[in-house]
C-alpha cells in the first residue's frame, strides 16, 4: 500500500436530522468516497481512546474521506440521552447519507462500532450505499441487555428511567430496540460487507460473530482480531482494525 502522512482537512459540520441538529467532523481531502463512522451506545464521533478520530485521519490520508458524527442525544448532538433510541439512529444515519450525496461523493460506505454496528446493518437495506464495514457489532438486542444488566426486564417494567453507568435510559428505548432483528436483517444484505470482531470481547458479541457468518450472503468478508477486546482499546489493536478496514475499503467502494 502508498503510504502517505498528511491527512484531510477536518470540517465541523453541522446537519439537521428530524429538525434537531446533528454534529460531526468531516476528514476530507477532497475524494469522491466517503466512510460514515457510526458510533456506539455510550459513545460519541470520537469514541474509545479517540479511535474514530484516528480513523477518519488515516482513511482521509489514504484517499477515502470520512464523516463521524453524534447521533441524538450523544456528544455534541441536540437532545437527551435518555430520549434516544435504535429507531431515532437510523433516521439520524438516513439523513447522514444525504448529507454526503449533497456534497456530491459517488462512493459511500458505513463503518459502525458495537451498536453503531447494529444501526448500519439494520439501515444498510433501506440506503443507497455501496459498502458496509462492522467493528464488534451487536448480534441480538435481548441478549445484550441481559449481559449488561441482570435483571433489567424487572427494572424497565417497574420504572420509566433505569441507570446504566451514569447514563439515563428510558423505558422506551428498551421496548423500541427489541422490535428489531439484527441477525435477520443481515441475512438480506447483498452489498460488500466486511465483518471484524476481537477475540477477546464477551461472549455475546463472539456468539454473534459466528451468526453473522453462518447467514451471510456474499460478498462478505470476515475478520477476527487476536487479542482485541470490545472497542480495540491497544494501540496495535487499534492500528490493526484501521488498516484492514483500509485495505478492504480500498478494494470494494
Amino acid at each position: 500500500m502508498k503510504k502517505t502522512t498528511t491527512p484531510g482537512e477536518e470540517i465541523p459540520v453541522a446537519f439537521s436530522s428530524q429538525g434537531q441538529q446533528l454534529v460531526g467532523i468531516w476528514h476530507t481531502s477532497r475524494s469522491k468516497k466517503i466512510v460514515l463512522l457510526c458510533h456506539g451506545f455510550t459513545g460519541s464521533k470520537v469514541e474509545s481512546k479517540r479511535i474514530f478520530v484516528e480513523t477518519g485521519r488515516i482513511f482521509s490520508a489514504e484517499g477515502i474521506d470520512a464523516f463521524r458524527f453524534d447521533f441524538f442525544g450523544s456528544g455534541d448532538s441536540a437532545g437527551e440521552f435518555a430520549d434516544s433510541s435504535i429507531s431515532t439512529n437510523l433516521v439520524n444515519l438516513q439523513d447522514a447519507v444525504v448529507w454526503a450525496r449533497q456534497q456530491g461523493y459517488e462512493k459511500i460506505a458505513v463503518l459502525g462500532l458495537s451498536m453503531g454496528g447494529a444501526t448500519a446493518i439494520l439501515s444498510a437495506a433501506d440506503l443507497t450505499i455501496d459498502a458496509l464495514v462492522t467493528w464488534s457489532a451487536v448480534p441480538d438486542m435481548r441478549r445484550l441487555f441481559s449481559s449488561l444488566m441482570p435483571n433489567w426486564q424487572d427494572k424497565a417494567h417497574t420504572t420509566d428511567m433505569v441507570e446504566y453507568e451514569g447514563w439515563l435510559i428510558h423505558r422506551g428505548f428498551w421496548e423500541d430496540a427489541l422490535r428489531y432483528d439484527i441477525q435477520q436483517a443481515f441475512t438480506r444484505l447483498t452489498l460488500p460487507k466486511l465483518v471484524i470482531q476481537g477475540t477477546a470481547d464477551s461472549e455475546v458479541f463472539i456468539d454473534g460473530f459466528h451468526s453473522f457468518r453462518d447467514r451471510a450472503l456474499p460478498p462478505c468478508d470476515f475478520m477476527e482480531i487476536p487479542g482485541a477486546g470490545h472497542t480495540y482499546q491497544t494501540p496495535g489493536h487499534r492500528r490493526q482494525v484501521i488498516r484492514q478496514s483500509l485495505i478492504w475499503l480500498k478494494r470494494h467502494l
